[in-house]
């Protein structure tokens, strides 16, 4: 007898949820998506746990009668597709038939439904793909899906979900997400029984970014003026100039109304900011594409996150144009960027001479300060002498020819992280206490995975608590980093450490990620020293540290010129 065997209706959904459904903050995406398509003007989502232990969604669309309510559930029963053909004009969010019945072969699943013009509605209950009941019931129109249990019959699945906390915090993500493409629709979220999120319906995009992100973070956008290019359409909001964040969190690109992600859309932007922004950060923006169905592939992803474009190249220049056209009209933005923020000292009395001096393109020389220097560097002598800055970035020291160049925020941010290394190996990084907790405009989901991981904020030196339903108070912040605004100081540490870990625990490796997040926030703005013997102390600090030559994501902190370099590049 052969060895192939066909898989059971039941195994095979479960085999496409692991596609389809990888954690609750999936299963919302689909259910809002398909209540999006059906046509409704409001959403409401409540979860519990999570969203492991119930998530319901509940919407006022067209509805289903009572045949149709079946056929959903069957694998790859659609309303949007006939023919292969359609697969090239798709013009709304589903159109595969999977989502449902991967959903149901993986939880309890309950749905109720009844059109407009229908007597009554219907009500299929299904448990771990298994019809168990089907009948009438008295439900309003439209409908409404509700999902217990998540991965109760696979385990194994279920046991790689993160904490309630994290996944939470994923599935309010996916919410304003959703949010966010149809401001025209009402949403509302409860999270164990408590409301988190409301949001009026509203023509104006900028209205449904002010009440996910606050009033501060519309200021801190500009308009891109609608541009039409060779049958490409876009228009939304990009960050002014000079406002950028690390992680490309707050970078929004919808392709007709879909959230995708796509480097075809964000390295242009990158591109388009270069010269604005610090290397290493991003601009936000929310921008929506426009275009020919058949211009997009949307069914190259199983979770449909990812396009493939018929002209790319076009697509570039849309975006390189769209942020140079929203940018040449708009002012630098009012809040302080991270490149003209300037070192202060912290309570550490070795660092107190570096403050308040004045940025100058070359040092004045003075005498070799008495103390020698360690001789780290080998073929250094003892006491290198000190030639003068580079611009505001570099100190030029000299020694037998050679030429030493540190790069000042690259050394403090290697000083900075061996510290803070020994202060998490005892305790928590050293936080300063604001003379009054300044309040700041949040996401809910930014909020749910700040509130998952406030221990690990705790030990970044960062104290601060959800205040309200779109609020956080901040009642300290890493000593280091007082010379930072708040607001940058809690957004850069909280996008550091979204890259850089999702787990709340403190090990030895997170424990080395918090102090190098810590370490090059707190470098940010690191100041000239003045004179000789501020060098010559930024100098013998670096070279005191266990590991002086780059900073813990390997950037150098120093590079040194041999003779035989020089006499290699200017030989006949």
């Amino acid at each position: 007898m052969g060895q192939i065997r066909l898989l059971s209706d039941i195994l095979a959904s479960q085999v496409a949820a692991g596609e389809v459904v990888e954690r609750p903050a999936s299963v919302v995406k689909e259910l809002v998506e398909n209540s999006i398509d059906a046509g409704a003007h409001r959403i409401t989502v409540e979860f519990h746990q999570g969203g492991t232990r119930l998530i319901r969604v509940t919407d006022d669309g067209s509805g289903m009668d009572r045949s149709d309510a079946m056929l959903c559930l069957e694998r790859h029963a659609t309303s949007k597709i006939r023919q292969s053909a359609d697969l090239m004009k798709i013009n709304t969010l589903g159109f595969r038939g999977e989502a449902l019945p991967s959903i149901a072969s993986v939880s309890r699943f309950r749905l109720s439904t009844r059109q407009r013009e229908g007597e009554s509605g219907t009500s299929v209950e299904v448990n771990g793909g298994k019809l168990v009941d089907v009948k009438e019931s008295g439900e309003a129109p439209g409908t409404r899906i509700e999902v217990s249990d998540l991965f109760f019959n696979v385990p194994a699945r279920r046991k790689f979900l993160r904490g309630e906390q994290t996944e939470a915090a994923n599935l309010l993500r996916q919410i304003e997400i959703l949010a966010v493409a149809h401001p025209e629709i009402a949403f509302t979220c409860l999270r164990d029984g408590r409301e988190v999120l409301r949001l009026a319906p509203t023509e104006d995009l900028a209205v449904r970014l002010r009440d996910l992100h606050g009033e501060e973070f519309l200021q801190k956008l500009v308009p891109v003026p609608p541009l039409d290019l060779e049958g490409i359409n876009v228009y939304g909001w990009i960050a002014r100039p000079g406002e950028g964040r690390t992680s490309r969190n707050l970078q929004m690109f919808f392709v007709n109304g879909r959230m995708i992600q796509s480097p075809i859309l964000s390295l242009p932007l990158r591109e388009a900011s270069d010269g604005m922004l610090a290397k290493g950060l991003h601009p936000p923006a929310v921008l929506f594409f426009g275009m020919e169905p058949g211009a997009v592939d949307c069914n190259v992803h199983p979770a449909k996150r990812e396009v493939r474009f018929r002209d790319p190249g076009l697509l570039r220049s849309v975006v390189l144009r769209a942020a140079r056209a929203a940018w040449e009209t708009a002012s630098p933005s009012p809040s302080v960027s991270v490149e003209n923020i300037y070192w202060k000292p912290s309570v550490l009395p070795q660092q107190r001479e570096f403050a308040n001096v004045e940025i100058h393109s070359s040092a004045r020389i003075e005498e070799t300060p008495a103390h020698p220097i360690s001789n780290t560097l080998g073929s250094l002598a003892p006491i290198p002498r000190f030639i003068g800055a580079l611009g505001t970035r570099y100190l030029l020291f000299e020694d037998q020819e050679s030429l030493l160049l540190v790069e000042i925020r690259a050394a403090r941010e290697r000083q900075l992280y061996e510290r803070f290394c020994a202060c998490l190996g005892t305790g928590e990084i050293e936080s300063q206490r604001l003379l009054i907790p300044e309040v700041l405009e949040m996401s809910p989901g930014e909020l749910a995975w700040i509130d998952a991981h406030c221990s690990l904020l705790h030990a970044a030196g960062l104290v601060a608590e959800p205040f309200g339903a779109n609020s956080l108070k901040v009642d300290a912040i890493p000593a280091d980093a007082a010379h930072l605004p708040v607001s940058q100081i809690v957004s850069t540490l909280v996008d550091y450490l979204r890259e850089s870990s999702e787990s709340p625990s403190l090990d030895s490796a997170a424990k080395e990620s918090l102090a190098a997040s810590v370490s090059r926030l707190a470098a940010v703005g690191a100041r000239l020293p003045e004179g000789a013997v501020a060098a010559h102390m930024l100098l013998e600090q670096l070279l005191a540290c266990d590991l002086p030559y780059a900073t813990p994501g390997g950037r150098p902190t120093m590079s040194q010129i041999s003779p035989g370099e020089l006499s290699r590049r200017f030989s006949a």
